[in-house]
């Protein structure tokens, strides 16, 4: 059994003890004007809103087999039940039925909101980007292998409880997590601890940093592992022109990972054609030579009203030089049909 940092406990205890006490601090006052005006039945206080996403590729490979396939169809349900009290949750109907998002939101105090139930790990720019939202089809290899939550096959979701807010021009998100993904009880008695925070110093510009402390094990008898994992990211954007990076290092067991992406963007007619460049790179393990992979992408996305798009990629995927593995090619077309 690896031996932890006794600070790492000791932060998730205080974590889980502020996340009881916001809670109860958000709650009292409501309680006390319920007790004066005769119980309330909860109801919606505003319309319920029903949001979605369908999405087809055509994928054409160099040296695979081409498809066409639906890769999603998602389906979100949000409301209010009271002025500060928010819900969400979201089902992907593509292939198996799968439950991705189910959560609530209390605000607390100015500056300060709990969230709980299963929700997207809040960790890197890209991963916490909705699928229906991103510049390019495919996310970059290193947030795929990397970023908490995707590394492990569960869309960048995971059951836990965070607290989240803004103070001046700080944005923040502290959470404790099962560490195991979506729908999923958790594998040991240790809870995973992350955090993300963000700053925007200029206009257009944001960076940020995120981590993330956990254990992983196959089963409750086997030796648990860290899974751990650090995070820096920027964006930048002004008139037509976006920039985006990330960079992202992460330690399975001995195992030391490391990734980044830089990806530009222009919109060549205002908001409704944007064409897009990127090029992100994977090291699997560090101690190892020749196992580096890179990622090459060109495309635009054709903006058709509002969330609905055709987005055309080109991918050249490039094995470090020595490897022994041959580059491959992809032309992608993606629609997404969004209301």
């Amino acid at each position: 059994m690896r031996e932890q940092k006794p600070i790492i406990p000791l932060l998730r205890t205080v974590l889980a003890a502020g996340l009881a006490f916001a809670v109860l601090l958000g709650a009292a006052p409501r309680a006390a004007a319920q007790e004066k005006t005769g119980a309330a039945a909860v109801t919606a206080g505003k319309a319920l809103k029903l949001s979605g996403a369908t999405q087809l590729l055509a994928a054409f490979y160099k040296d695979a087999v081409d498809s066409f396939s639906v890769r999603r169809a998602r389906f979100t349900l949000s409301g209010e039940l009271l002025k500060n009290l928010r819900y969400r949750a979201t089902v992907d109907m593509a292939k198996t039925p799968t439950l991705l998002d189910a959560l609530v939101e209390v605000d607390v105090l100015d500056g300060l909101s709990v969230r709980a139930g299963q929700f997207l790990v809040p960790f890197s720019l890209e991963s916490v980007t909705s699928v229906s939202d991103l510049d390019t089809i495919n996310r970059s290899q290193v947030v795929n292998a990397l970023s908490p939550g995707r590394d492990i096959g569960t869309q960048g979701r995971d059951v836990g409880a965070a607290v989240f807010g803004q103070v001046a021009l700080i944005e923040y998100t502290v959470g404790i997590l099962n560490g195991s993904g979506i729908n999923k009880a958790d594998a040991n008695d240790q809870k995973d601890l992350v955090g993300r925070v963000l700053a925007r110093p200029l206009s257009g510009l944001t960076v940020g940093a995120s981590f993330y402390r956990g254990d992983q094990r196959a089963a409750a008898a086997e030796t648990s592992l860290a899974r751990h994992r650090e995070g820096v990211e920027l964006a930048f954007g002004r008139g037509p022109a976006s920039l985006k990076a990330e960079y992202i290092h992460g330690k399975d067991g001995e195992a030391s990972r490391s990734g980044w992406y830089l990806q530009g963007g222009w919109f060549v007619l205002k908001d409704k054609v944007q064409a897009v460049v990127k090029v992100d790179s994977l090291d699997d393990d560090r101690a190892l030579a020749g196992d580096r992979k890179d990622v090459y992408t060109a495309g635009f996305t054709w903006i058709i009203a509002g969330r609905t798009k055709l987005q055309v990629n080109f991918e050249s995927h490039r094995p470090e030089s020595g490897s022994g593995l041959a580059a491959s090619h992809a032309l992608l077309a993606h629609f997404q049909a969004a209301f």
